[in-house]
């Protein structure tokens, strides 16, 4: 009987000693405010090569309150709160979402994200509260004030940063990027994208609304093709012909890009909550496979989607091309599986938020482009990644379908953009000022 005992012993014994030198060997990293050392936040590596860390040891470390369930993380400070909800890409801070490079994920007792995003989180948040930024792992940093950017700076760094991302073309591509406009499109004529009589809807107003274009595709990527007209550059010049419309009527705008240029979907979304933008307009051209034919205009929000062919258009531009060796099935298994993400996603509170408002204004632009003449098809849903975590109202335009020879000749005249341009810049302006939006 003692024997048994002093065998139990030794088996706890050695049971402590395991546990002990699995803590001793975790992996941490020392946070940093300024030059002050925080805490040691227990991390992990993750499967793109950079850091996770664990959430709540992060908030600990500062020595904030939290309160929250098995669905978030609620932290409240000064009247400000950050949320961080599980299986969400995006993280709310004092009332913008700020997007993660992959969504929170819990395992192992920890709630876990980049450990570079929750430094900029931080920093954001602590902006927002009146005290300087100063995160930082592994090393003490001095502590910065706030940056002040203006919308120059801003649209200067995102087009510096697209050409340092741009990767080199895809060889199944080289086809059709051959018959593509040079890599820098110029901006229609001044006088094609003005619209008589259209006045100034913001005068006296202390700070004008800001509306962030999104041409999509760009660079290596061209989009759809069909009838000699290319997606990116019909994209762009839309975009850049409805930002001229839009300024005539006093608002601030500001573009993902306004060169031929790649940019990763994610990095489009963000851009919009850096700017802090009251709408986001992304805009496109459809296309139908060989034997079917449609024309018109599509609206869409990011939501579950109305039917298959807007799920299958969502898969389509979710696509992420990298430029790489992949084959185009590999491709479309990826963006298949980013699609079914995020609609795990939409059941996030943060990204249910905006599905109403970014209805009612999709609503008053496609009532909009109705009476202006336009052929439109209706307001449709679908799971696009390029809106993900926007934290304001957001629309993604098919313009019209390349495949069909009327839209696609059409599409390639500028003044028929002008036309539609018009009709959604009068829907904009309209649903700005029957719902303004505080964006902090």
């Amino acid at each position: 009987m003692q024997g048994n005992k002093k065998w139990i012993c030794l088996m706890l014994a050695a049971a402590a000693i395991m546990i002990f030198a699995a803590v001793a060997i975790a992996d941490t990293l020392p946070l940093y405010y300024g030059e002050v050392k925080k805490g040691d936040v227990t991390s992990r590596k993750n499967p793109s090569g950079g850091t996770d860390v664990a959430i709540e040891e992060v908030i600990s470390s500062l020595g904030l309150a939290r309160t929250g369930n098995q669905q978030a993380i609620v932290v409240m400070l000064d009247g400000k709160k950050m949320e961080f909800w599980s299986g969400s890409s995006a993280v709310r801070s004092a009332g913008a979402l700020v997007s993660l490079p992959s969504p929170i994920y819990t395992d192992g007792g920890h709630w876990w994200a980049d450990s570079k995003s929750m430094a900029s989180i931080l920093d954001q948040f602590y902006t927002s509260i009146g005290k300087k930024p100063g995160m930082s792992w592994g090393q003490p940093t001095q502590l910065q004030e706030p940056a002040k950017t203006d919308k120059k700076t801003q649209d200067t760094k995102a087009k510096a940063e697209s050409k340092d991302n741009k990767p080199a073309p895809k060889s199944e591509d080289k086809k059709q990027t051959q018959t593509a406009q040079p890599t820098q499109i110029e901006e229609p004529l001044q006088e094609h994208a003005l619209i008589p009589d259209v006045k100034d809807a913001f005068s006296g107003q202390k700070k004008r609304p800001v509306v962030v274009l999104d041409a999509g595709h760009g660079g290596h990527d061209p989009g759809a093709s069909g009838n000699g007209t290319i997606e990116k550059v019909i994209n762009l010049k839309a975009v850049l012909t409805l930002g001229r419309i839009l300024e005539q009527y006093g608002v601030d705008v500001r573009y993902s890009r306004r060169t031929d240029v790649f940019l990763k979907l994610a990095e489009r979304t963000a851009f919009a909550n850096d700017s802090n933008a009251n709408v986001f307009v992304s805009m496109h051209c459809n296309a139908m496979p060989r034997g079917k034919n449609a024309s018109g205009i599509e609206f869409y929000i990011m939501a579950p989607p109305t039917d298959r062919d807007a799920m299958r258009l969502a898969i389509y531009e979710n696509k992420e091309i990298s430029g790489g060796a992949e084959t185009s099935k590999e491709v479309e298994a990826r963006a298949d599986k980013k699609t079914q993400l995020l609609l795990k996603i939409l059941g996030d509170m943060q990204q249910n938020g905006k599905i109403s408002e970014s209805t009612t204004m999709t609503e008053v632009m496609h009532s909009s482009a109705r009476a202006s003449g336009l052929s439109i098809r209706k307001v449709r849903q679908a799971p696009f990644f390029v809106l993900r975590g926007a934290g304001m109202p957001a629309v993604l335009i098919e313009m019209g379908y390349v495949t069909n020879s009327s839209d696609a000749a059409k599409l390639r005249s500028q003044g028929y953009l002008n036309q539609i341009c018009g009709s959604f810049a009068k829907g904009i302006v309209s649903y700005i000022k029957e719902n303004p939006v505080t964006v902090q």
